[in-house]
């Protein structure tokens, strides 16, 4: 979780209280915790039992269990969407223009986002993940992978460097790329990175970006993601150039 201590300094927007949280990083309860050494070692992809990363509500294995006993896909994901609408306002006040984008933070991105949803949230996944012709790094290594992630990737870019657009986008588009390639959460890895990245684009002066809500859109994200895993992060970068150009227009 994040504790809470005032700050006296730099609100993301003029008009806000002058008085904003500064965030402090205090990690959650592991949510192995309990679980026997041996369980621990032998814990992937074939042995999910008891999980509830790996437990659904109904036979079609599309909801996921939640806190608030939804059992219906749609149902679940229109919570989904309002509990993410609600995390941009609380983390738009949150973070401050000098926040650093790390892991910490990006745990509690997807916290707040989650959070009110599923045990799991803010935590790296302890379950395999996969799709036809993928296979994201194995839970044991997330640890590992991310502190790499942070400090090869994020640590790169901190918001007074990225004044240039062309900058701007290169460094979103390898950061959301990588990050996929990753996969860290059980759910709602976009969604999330999505979401930091914004806040970034908020301290460099930028509006939020404004993704192609069409099936066209999301199909041109899912392909740029599957680039990175290339290095190729020519076509995710173009993809955040355009959600700039479309967030200028509607400004």
């Amino acid at each position: 979780m994040l504790v809470v201590v005032l700050n006296e300094e730099n609100s993301l927007f003029s008009g806000r209280p002058a008085t904003l949280p500064l965030l402090v990083w205090v990690p959650p309860e592991p949510y192995s915790k309990g679980m026997s050494d041996d369980r621990k070692k032998h814990w992937d992809r074939y042995t999910v039992s008891g999980n509830v990363e790996a437990e659904y509500v109904d036979a079609e294995q599309t909801v996921l269990v939640n806190k608030k006993g939804i059992t219906d896909l749609g149902a679940l994901q229109f919570a989904e969407e309002e509990a993410f609408a609600a995390a941009y306002e609380t983390l738009l006040g949150e973070v401050r223009t000098d926040t650093p984008m790390t892991c910490d933070l990006l745990r509690h991105v997807h916290e707040r986002v989650f959070g009110d949803l599923y045990e799991w949230a803010g935590r790296w996944r302890t379950v395999w993940l996969s799709k036809p012709g993928i296979t994201w790094p194995a839970p044991d290594y997330l640890d590992q992978n991310m502190q790499g992630f942070e400090r090869m990737v994020l640590a790169r870019y901190p918001a007074h460097t990225l004044q240039d657009d062309a900058a701007f986008c290169a460094a979103v588009g390898e950061i959301q790329g990588e990050f996929l390639v990753i996969h860290p959460f059980r759910e709602g890895n976009a969604r999330a990175i999505k979401l930091m990245t914004n806040l970034l684009a908020v301290q460099t002066g930028r509006p939020l970006l404004a993704y192609e809500p069409t099936e066209e859109g999301r199909q041109r994200y899912i392909a740029a993601a599957d680039a990175a895993f290339r290095k190729d992060y020519d076509p995710m970068i173009t993809v955040i150039r355009i959600a700039l150009e479309t967030a200028r227009k509607g400004a």
